[in-house]
């Protein structure tokens, strides 16, 4: 785990205040599975982001008024806030993403929330499914970290597809090109 402390500090800030607007009579654990640049940051300790990518495994409701202001490492303000558009539907994601997904320990243990990041290859196949400019430089950053393979991201992504009702084509073809930038 490579994550910046400033950003993880923000993010467990921002946990308390979506667990102190958790139900009172919820006594569960709240399982909360980080994507995008936060995940990438978690493991690579690579490029900032402002919005929190998650889903829940409870409903719950939407939240305002959470945003974190902080200062990040070199003296910029930020503010990180949850993204209230984020869906996993969206995403080429494997049906165990949740599963395989990685405890985020920092953060886990005081809290009804356990914060969990997507495993790295299921991170690269939810961000192959937008593939803007930023996706494949996290991409390229996670397999520069010895965190993924071409291999795996092919083998992960086709059984990924078995379950996708889009149209795999494009998906396809952007397998193919991503993975064709890293080694197997």
């Amino acid at each position: 785990m490579k994550a910046t402390p400033d950003l993880q500090a923000a993010l467990s800030v921002l946990l308390d205040k979506i667990e102190s607007n958790l139900h009172p009579k919820f006594t569960g654990t709240l399982k909360m599975y980080i994507a995008g640049g936060i995940a990438v940051n978690y493991y690579c300790g690579t490029r900032y982001t402002d919005d929190v990518d998650a889903s829940f495994s409870h409903r719950i409701t939407p939240l305002r008024d959470i945003d974190v202001n902080y200062t990040r490492r070199d003296g910029t303000r930020a503010i990180l806030y949850l993204d209230p558009n984020y869906n996993p539907s969206f995403s080429l994601l494997h049906h165990d993403f949740e599963t395989d997904s990685i405890p985020w320990a920092e953060l886990n243990g005081t809290r009804r929330i356990e914060v969990r990041v997507l495993h790295p290859v299921d991170l690269a196949l939810s961000k192959i499914s937008r593939f803007s400019d930023q996706d494949r430089e996290d991409i390229l950053s996670l397999a520069a970290g010895g965190l993924i393979t071409a291999g795996q991201i092919k083998k992960r992504a086709e059984e990924a597809l078995a379950d996708y009702i889009g149209n795999p084509d494009r998906i396809r073809a952007d397998i193919l090109q991503i993975c064709s930038q890293i080694s197997t």
